[in-house]
């Protein structure tokens, strides 16, 4: 909930969502993966290549067991300080370069935060839309807006559900 004082500027606000948005997979995204993992083993058989069997049998394993995982609910805070997630996770407005509200037609929308950082620079916090205009007040008095683009990894996990 936001918390404004007299002259109704968001101060603070806080809301829990998923880490990410779940998307209930079907038995035929099952079966893909296994027909794909039997082709690549195939082809590691043919090129006599044991070291990439063995990986695409865990990369497989990898791929069903996080298919199947269900997003942990966590809550979120934004307030002059920073930016919390969950307990443990705190960025302080230092730390972070700039944001963009990603919106996402039909699911929750996305806070993009780059981080000061040379590998994985961004971070997507989920929220809805409404609580997104707020939140957009709130990181205006703390960070510039920034131009962010989704990667080929974003679009081709979004497809595949992850």
């Amino acid at each position: 909930m936001p918390k404004k004082n007299k002259e109704e500027a968001v101060q603070e606000l806080t809301w829990r969502a998923a880490e990410y948005q779940f998307m209930e997979k079907s038995v035929g995204w099952y079966w893909f993966v296994i027909i794909a993992a039997i082709v690549l083993i195939f082809l590691a058989v043919l090129g006599r290549n044991f070291f990439f069997g063995v990986f695409v049998v865990l990369a497989t394993a990898v791929v069903i067991f996080f298919g199947r995982k269900r997003p942990q609910v966590l809550d979120f805070k934004l307030s002059d300080k920073g930016v919390a997630i969950g307990e443990n996770v705190f960025y302080d407005y230092d730390r972070l370069e700039g944001f963009m509200i990603l919106e996402k037609p039909g699911r929750l929308d996305e806070i993009v935060l780059k981080k000061k950082a040379a590998i994985n620079p961004f971070l997507k916090l989920p929220i809805d839309a409404k609580s997104g205009k707020d939140a957009e007040i709130i990181l205006q008095g703390h960070l510039p807006p920034i131009q962010y683009e989704e990667s080929l990894l974003d679009v081709v996990s979004d497809w595949f559900g992850f």
